[in-house]
């Protein structure tokens, strides 16, 4: 009977440091994906372009162009050639 309950306890014992190795082995895989990720968007955000925009290529040169070359938005008078000539 005491032998049933020393087993018994034992596997227990087992079992718990089984699932606290896994655990721990868990724990560690996802706090140093955790840093590699906080670490990877640190330095995105801290890195700045060495060139303009303009300058990565010609796609993005022509989409920059539409966006930002934009006709006036004045309403004007129509010309008056009479009074140019």
């Amino acid at each position: 009977m005491i032998v049933d309950v020393y087993e018994a306890v034992d596997r227990m014992l087992w079992a718990l440091l089984a699932w606290i190795a896994v655990f721990a082995v868990v724990g560690t895989l996802l706090l140093l994906s955790m840093a590699a990720g906080i670490a990877w968007a640190w330095r995105a955000a801290r890195r700045r372009p060495r060139r303009p925009l303009w300058a990565r290529g010609r796609l993005r040169a022509r989409i920059l162009a539409r966006t930002r070359a934009r006709g006036s938005q004045e309403l004007s008078e129509t010309p008056d050639f009479e009074e140019a000539a």
